[in-house]
């Protein structure tokens, strides 16, 4: 068997001449983009409804001295702005607005639809959604309206054309979220006449709809549209029915949001930015859908860890700014700790912000592309579920031990942000990810330990020392300039997707695939001729087994050893010039020495598959054989083991944001002098500590 550097070599010898791909350039936008703003927008969700108007401006003074610029209000107060129908009270949000004028502070409003008065839900029940059992929602949580409602769209849209009537062309405002956290599911009898409505306009006849979901299976076939009930458990509906209910219920969603960008758009400032705020690495529906409507992606950063995940957040980072190919701000992020429940919610799992944590994760969204940076909440409610929640500063209005730490980091951001003004993060590579494949695997997991999102961090994670930077895409009609791309979920390939990532391979690129790459199409039927279709053929390589290991499998090869767990591919070479790169010791009999991962020079590029859920070792080793293969490197040579380097570039030049995620302090040497962007002096290293941050450039 060849040593793992004889198989770079001979990889390095297939991809010469070197493919001609634009390296590390800015992912280039969709549509223009709102222009960078030119002081950063660093703020908090202030809810000045909640507690006496007297205490406003001593908040104000506050925020103002943590370095925060702008609030983000009123997206919970539907009740306060409409007490009963028909009757508005703006009074109290324009004092709040001109107050936080005064103070040299912005405003970005949220419609409040997302918590609806129980005024409208007690004299409409039509607008409440139906759980999955036909109980109808109830008041006193929030989210209980359905996105399919007539009356509570037009609801929705009233309240938001009222609140851009008056302040959309007030200078205070600096952008607009429709609603809050999307992602309710409704079975009412609306949102299930409507599915029946979407079906048949997406497959024409019956006849269309029963060949692409294989209805002939268990006699499942429909005789007439009404038939169709929109699934309502998992494991009892077919998969392809699933994937269809929740792609139209991207599109409810999108309908509901575009209600509300129309009854607001007439009143606004040319220009005005609208975005949404979408929930970290929540699934139930695909946002990019809804997001195509916005001028810029928000989201809220929490995690169902105890601890952030370095890896877990430069993925929901670089997802977000994929929606649009364009810089996002995160609305949403707890200071210091997270904590909410209550009887019969779903809790947030409690989790802790160690010292220095809060400003490394900051600055990580910043070197991945955020232009804008908030915290839920700067004061704790007096009641609710959230009270528990971090804070900036307690029920009383005194600061929390965090607060220091966040106007200390507010005030670099502020220094730093006239070099990184209209910049864009550098990438090298493209992942391939969209929210059907992660669907489809979730739903037919066949191993309870088998979540796609973890799998896709875990290459991730692979990446993060040997590259520049990722892109991620949902489609492949846009790859050519990456010498890089990585698929580690492509669960579902339609053929003429695997053509253009055959195309890529054989115009010089390399293509990593993850373990079940082509089981499906995109109408959840398998593939025919194999698992892999053409991708697969073009390996030279059959994939005809597949299943949970009872036990880890050692793994051994050129890649070093390890072992696989989770899942294992059995791979048989069809071709004699595929290289095998690990391959399973003793195991069931069926996989004993069997290769587990392979590569193959394809046309100008190659083709490298993953068929087993590796160890991070062994991962790692493959992902940095196969980025090295590509001539992809990370920005500097030798930088330590649990620093990440993330850039960004505009007309002005880079920098770069160093951060040691690692237990202990690290020495990062750069390859020559540069700036400090937050000292301004001359530097040959950055010493770090554990979350400790550098922020350089070129020396001037």
């Amino acid at each position: 068997m060849p040593r793992f550097d004889q198989l770079i070599a001979a990889a390095l010898v297939a991809l010469a001449p070197a493919p001609a791909f634009a390296a590390a350039a800015p992912s280039p936008p969709l549509r223009p983009a709102p222009a960078a703003p030119a002081v950063f927008p660093f703020g908090v969700a202030w809810y000045p409804e909640q507690f006496p108007e007297s205490e406003w401006a001593g908040e104000l003074d506050l925020m103002r001295r943590a370095n925060i610029t702008f609030v983000r209000i009123a997206e919970f107060s539907w009740s306060t702005l409409e007490p009963s129908e028909g009757r508005y009270d703006f009074g109290w949000l324009d004092r709040a607005v001109a107050l936080a004028a005064s103070k040299g502070m912005k405003v970005v409003i949220g419609t409040p639809t997302a918590a609806p008065p129980a005024w409208l839900t007690a004299r409409y029940p039509d607008v409440l959604a139906v759980e999955a059992d036909g109980r109808r929602a109830g008041h006193g949580w929030r989210r209980q309206g359905s996105v399919a409602s007539p009356r509570y769209r037009r609801k929705a849209a009233e309240i938001a054309g009222k609140l851009a009537e008056r302040y959309g062309r007030n200078p205070a405002v600096i952008a607009w979220q429709i609603d809050n956290e999307y992602g309710r599911e409704t079975w009412d009898a609306e949102m299930e006449r409507r599915f029946r409505d979407w079906m048949k306009d997406r497959y024409r006849t019956l006849d269309a709809l029963n060949e692409a979901h294989g209805n002939t299976y268990w006699s499942l076939t429909y005789s007439a549209w009404d038939q169709i009930d929109a699934p309502r458990a998992t494991g009892r509906s077919q998969p392809a029915l699933w994937i269809d209910w929740l792609r139209f219920g991207s599109d409810m969603w999108a309908e509901f949001q575009q209600n509300q960008i129309d009854a607001m758009r007439p009143h606004l400032a040319p220009g005005a930015a609208i975005t949404t705020n979408y929930v970290a690495k929540y699934a139930e529906y695909d946002w990019s859908v809804p997001a195509r409507a916005l001028d810029f992606v928000s989201w809220d950063w929490y995690y169902d860890e105890p601890r952030m995940i370095p890896a877990d957040g430069a993925m929901q980072h670089d997802v977000y700014r994929g929606f649009l190919r364009r810089n996002v701000w995160v609305m949403e992020t707890a200071p210091g700790v997270a904590s909410s429940a209550g009887a019969g919610a779903a809790a947030i799992t409690p989790w802790f912000q160690h010292k220095g944590e809060t400003r490394a994760m900051a600055w990580q969204a910043i070197g991945h592309g955020a232009d804008g940076y908030a915290y839920w909440v700067w004061r704790s409610p007096r009641n609710g579920v959230e009270t528990p929640h971090g804070s900036l500063v307690d029920v009383d209005g005194r600061p929390r031990p965090i607060y220091a730490d966040i106007a200390a980091t507010g005030g670099e951001i502020a220094r730093v942000w006239p070099t990184l003004r209209g910049s864009a993060p550098v990438a090298d590579v493209a992942m391939l990810y969209d929210f059907p494949n992660r669907w489809a695997v979730e739903r037919q997991p066949l191993n309870k330990d088998y979540d796609p999102w973890k799998l896709i961090t875990r290459f991730r994670a692979a990446l993060m020392p040997v590259s520049k930077g990722v892109d991620v895409h949902a489609d492949v009609g846009d790859l050519r300039r990456y010498p890089l791309v990585v698929a580690p979920n492509l669960f579902q390939l339609d053929p003429d997707e695997a053509a253009g990532l055959l195309a890529y391979v054989r115009a010089g690129g390399h293509l990593v695939l993850g373990p079940r790459s082509g089981v499906k199409d995109r109408r959840s039927n398998l593939t025919r001729g194999g698992q892999g279709g053409v991708l697969a053929d073009a390996l030279g390589v059959r994939i005809d087994m597949s299943h949970p290991p009872a036990a880890d499998i050692a793994v051994s090869g050129a890649a070093g050893e390890g072992t696989a767990s989770i899942w294992a591919e059995r791979l048989s070479p069809t071709a004699g010039d595929v290289e095998t790169l690990l391959a399973y010791g003793k195991a069931d009999g069926w996989l004993d020495g069997r290769p587990a991962v392979v590569t193959r020079a394809v046309g100008g590029g190659r083709i490298t598959y993953v068929g087993a859920w590796l160890d991070e070792g062994s991962l790692g080793r493959v992902i940095a054989w196969a980025a090295k293969a590509a001539r992809v490197a990370p920005h500097w040579p030798g930088i330590p083991q649990g620093v990440e380097i993330a850039a960004r570039r505009n007309a002005a030049g880079t920098s770069y944001v160093a951060i040691n995620w690692g237990e202990r302090p690290a020495t990062v040497a750069l390859p020559r002098p540069m700036t400090d962007r937050l000292t301004g002096a001359t530097v040959r290293e950055a010493k770090l500590a554990r979350f400790g941050v550098a922020v350089v450039g070129e020396a001037r």
